[in-house]
């Protein structure tokens, strides 16, 4: 009878198996088409099912900071953004089978967010839909308004179970470290052609010069000063070190000289990306986590004081030595650097705010009803045929890329947008305060990090640069994971107190007179 089973069942599996190989084999006879491709991905996706149950959650973990793009979809769309998907889907379908696999409890943070979607989605609905250029709309500027909403969704995902206690410190550092794959898309630079595979999944870094015109200023010199996966890799290994061993454990802990030294490797690679924001995010998250960390009050404040004069007495003497890239990266400095470097950050800062100076009269125009993301074709097309020598400024007004975190707010989706944000940026912070006080010992660590972390990018986001078309997505990364990693929000633990009742018909024993006195 067994016997009889199992051939049932091998002619079944045949039945399936082999019609479809036939089919798949006519297909890829055309592997371009369209038909070819959206089978393909069917029947791939209907295999992974079991693997995506099962590992879907650290996926998202892993892939949420990596550059990967599904190169075979059309308008690439990034690794992250699907699992994000696939994620909440599955998150959402457990739940509907078995209401016990509940989404993590944290409503202070997902009203924020579900009410900055629903600005989003009617600003466009207003504003002309989302358009999505590579799937043959008219419309340009759908990737933004995906960014967005797959960011929040993202958080969702995050918080559709709990990171497992076992492997906390490995899914938070996958979560860091998958920044530094920023640097396979400078690896053109170095490796042979016969390599170029790797870029189909992991895109070319675009480095260089902002503008035409900044190129043409500050000469051939100044496509060289910026290697953005340097940078990226630098404070991967910067924030991934951070948020397993602190400060204390870098710097403090027997055995750790091999963390001291890879932590001032991952400082100096940061800054041979030539970006200004890598020195003050590292120096903004290093001061705040010291002082979180209470490190003052340790021996290692007078040695950081005394370090940190002889490096400054160093760089001082020998500033105009270092590495041109170093030089741009510390351009913001009152320093003798080379010349060169000093133009090729000063022309940044003049386009900057040559952008801002065009955009803020726009700003009251756009405080009701945001602008949004979308723009048609012909817009571009006219833009890109102007002869005036500005289409650069131009280009960025029109995408929305103003290089400043409110105004990237402000006039794609107005006042309704700001609020939702800055509502968002509250609710975060106070989660991870109360995830960074009350959380379990085990995770103090990386809760410490993952708070002062976020209050850093909260600040360079309004102070230095931001995007919320690609920041946001930082953001809710964030807080979603100290939400999975913490399993909800932690509150403090409430210690009864012994309460003294008398009893109301019996006098206390000092006021009982003995018998017979």
């Amino acid at each position: 009878m067994s016997n009889a089973s199992a051939l049932f069942r091998s002619l079944i599996v045949y039945g399936l198996c082999l019609p479809l190989a036939v089919s798949l084999g006519y297909l890829l006879a055309n592997p371009l088409d369209l038909t070819t491709v959206a089978v393909v991905g069917i029947i791939l996706t209907v295999l992974l099912i079991p693997l995506f149950l099962r590992w879907h959650h650290v996926w998202l973990i892993a892939a949420w900071n990596t550059t990967a793009v599904i190169f075979f979809l059309p308008g690439r769309p990034a690794v992250w953004q699907a699992l994000a998907a696939i994620s909440f889907c599955i998150g959402v379908l457990q739940y509907t089978i078995n209401r016990n696999n509940r989404f993590l409890h944290a409503p202070s943070v997902a009203r924020p967010l579900v009410f900055l979607a629903a600005v989003v989605l009617i600003t466009a609905r207003l504003t002309g839909g989302i358009g999505v250029r590579a799937l043959g709309s008219t419309v340009y500027g759908g990737r933004n308004y995906v960014g967005v909403l797959v960011a929040v969704i993202g958080y969702f995902a995050f918080t559709s179970r709990q990171v497992p206690p076992k492997r906390a410190k490995l899914y938070v550092t996958l979560f860091f470290l998958a920044t530094a794959t920023f640097a396979i898309g400078e690896l053109p630079r170095v490796l042979p052609s016969g390599f170029n595979f790797l870029f189909l999944v992991f895109p070319v870094m675009m480095g260089g010069p902002l503008t035409d015109e900044s190129s043409a200023v500050a000469g051939p010199a100044y496509a060289l000063t910026r290697v953005t996966g340097l940078s990226s890799l630098g404070l991967g290994v910067f924030y991934t070190l951070l948020v397993r061993y602190g400060i204390r454990g870098i710097f403090l802990e027997p055995g750790s000289l091999w963390r001291l030294v890879v932590f001032a490797a991952s400082v100096v690679v940061g800054l041979m990306g030539g970006f200004r924001s890598a020195l003050i995010l590292m120096f903004m998250t290093f001061a705040i986590l010291f002082y979180l960390e209470r490190m003052h009050h340790t021996r290692l404040l007078p040695l950081f004081m005394i370090a940190t004069l002889l490096v400054g007495a160093l760089t001082i003497a020998f500033a105009n030595r270092l590495p041109f890239s170093i030089q741009r990266s510390m351009a913001f400095l009152p320093l003798d650097l080379d010349p060169l470097a000093k133009l090729s950050a000063q022309t940044s800062t003049v386009w900057r705010l040559e952008v801002w100076r065009r955009v803020l009269p726009q700003v009251p125009q756009y405080l009701i009803l945001g602008k949004g993301y979308g723009f048609s074709g012909r817009e571009m097309d006219m833009i890109q045929d102007d002869s005036r020598g500005t289409a650069s400024e131009d280009v960025v007004e029109l995408v929305g890329d103003y290089h400043n975190g409110p105004l990237s707010v402000l006039i794609p989706f107005g006042m309704f947008g700001m609020i939702g944000l800055l509502w968002f940026f509250w609710a975060s912070l106070r989660v991870l305060y109360q995830n960074y006080q009350f959380g379990d010992p085990a995770y103090h660590t990386m809760n410490v990090f993952l708070f002062a972390y976020f209050f850093v990018k909260v600040i360079f986001f309004f102070a230095v640069f931001g995007s919320l078309a690609s920041d946001l997505m930082t953001f809710t990364g964030l807080v979603g994971l100290s939400v999975s990693l913490n399993g909800g929000v932690a509150k403090p633990v409430v210690v009864p107190q012994p309460k003294i009742v008398f009893n109301r018909f019996r006098l206390h024993p000092s006021a009982q007179r003995p018998v017979g006195v």
